[in-house]
């Protein structure tokens, strides 16, 4: 959604298909990291252990991370391995920001997007110990809802990057849990 580009990266139906670290260089200028998913993914439970421990690693060793950007489908309600992978980075004074998807879309019988959004950021605060929201943008691949602000949020950091002399940008912020 983020390049225009939908040949860029693979998508697929079923979850779970991203197994190894994508960098991909933007502008020859910047690198858009994918990585795979800690949540639900049609794998076995070594795959998923080594997937978690790969990316958190990932997460801490990169002195030039500038922000995760933590995906969030926001056409269901709140998961707890969500809550709890964001209190993880929290905690760990890794910059995120989470990005809810699917602001299209509705589960049949389910709550509203929005419902489900809220009831996300109230759970950080009243059982995550955040003191405040980290920033959110909720966004739609399908419909482009929310392309622009996402877009216009990585062109900030990319400032505050290049401001900082390339060292990362967020450390220590508002998106940790009390300790």
């Amino acid at each position: 959604m983020l390049t225009s580009r939908k040949s860029l990266a693979m998508v697929s139906k079923q979850p779970g298909k991203t197994r190894c670290i994508n960098h991909f260089l933007i502008n020859n200028t910047w690198y858009l990291v994918d990585l795979p998913g800690y949540g639900y993914a049609r794998t076995g439970k070594e795959n998923r252990k080594e997937f978690e421990w790969f990316t958190k690693n990932f997460f801490l060793q990169r002195p030039t991370l500038t922000m995760v950007l933590l995906l969030i489908d926001s056409s269901i309600p709140p998961q707890a391995i969500d809550l709890e992978y964001a209190q993880w980075l929290g905690a760990k004074g890794v910059p995120f920001c989470i990005v809810f998807t699917k602001a299209d879309k509705r589960k049949k019988g389910g709550s509203k997007k929005q419902a489900n959004v809220t009831a996300f950021k109230r759970a950080l605060l009243q059982q995550c110990g955040f003191t405040a929201v980290p920033p959110c943008i909720s966004t739609s691949a399908s419909s482009g809802d929310g392309k622009q602000e996402l877009l216009a949020f990585v062109a900030g950091l990319r400032v505050l990057f290049e401001q900082q002399g390339g060292a990362a940008a967020g450390s220590k912020q508002v998106n940790q849990p009390e300790q």
